[in-house]
């Protein structure tokens, strides 16, 4: 019998600052799951390895793979440097054989339910006072040797568009409280993970 609605890809989801991706790797550590692995036309940065960080493809490659229907998700971006493109590839995912965790938006997770079984798609959203969202950013925007006070405004008004009570009502997704302490935050990391999806603990 296949293992495939057995596994799951899990989806943090949130606002910035919201926690996602600082619990996205703690998760990585802790659990057995493995990162969806993202494809990149733009060029390796110093220190970056071929399928740890991305898998870099030619624009040519990426535009084949588009075509041919084997991409999951695909986002341009128009930098200083010319079109990058970032994209989920479906070669990247074996459901036959692994859990997956990625940090992503509603967009994504809207692709992902038009190639997968929906109990397959796990999104787990989370969820803070606007408030303490906001400390957090400015928090870290001072800490920030490149402090970008206006970026950091212009993100937390447009995530405020983006993320709102409609996507919770229409996708339903397990909620995570992240406004106290970073232990309450993973006991209910740990509750999803182990008791609600059987995900394992990694072994030590």
């Amino acid at each position: 019998m296949s293992n495939i609605h057995k596994n799951k890809i899990a989806f943090y989801i949130g606002p910035s600052n919201s926690g996602k991706d600082t619990f996205f790797k703690k998760s990585l550590s802790l659990y057995e799951v493995l990162p969806i692995v993202l494809l990149t036309t733009r060029p390796p940065r110093p220190g970056e390895v071929e399928g740890r960080e991305y898998y870099f493809k030619t624009k040519e490659r990426m535009d084949f793979l588009d075509r041919n229907g084997e991409l999951i998700e695909r986002r341009d971006y128009n930098t200083m440097n010319g079109i990058w493109s970032y994209a989920t590839g479906k070669e990247s995912i074996d459901l036959e054989k692994y859990n997956y965790l990625t940090p992503n938006t509603w967009a994504a997770y809207k692709k992902f339910l038009e190639v997968y079984p929906k109990e397959c798609l796990v999104p787990i959203y989370f969820q803070l006072d606007k408030g303490i969202r906001l400390q957090r950013a400015l928090d870290r925007e001072k800490e920030s040797t490149n402090s970008d006070y206006a970026e950091m405004c212009r993100r937390f008004l447009a995530d405020e568009q983006d993320f709102t009570n409609d996507m919770i009502d229409l996708y339903k997704p397990l909620i995570i409280n992240n406004n106290g302490s970073i232990e309450e935050t993973m006991e209910q990391i740990d509750d999803i993970m182990v008791r609600k999806l059987g995900i394992l603990p990694k072994q030590n």
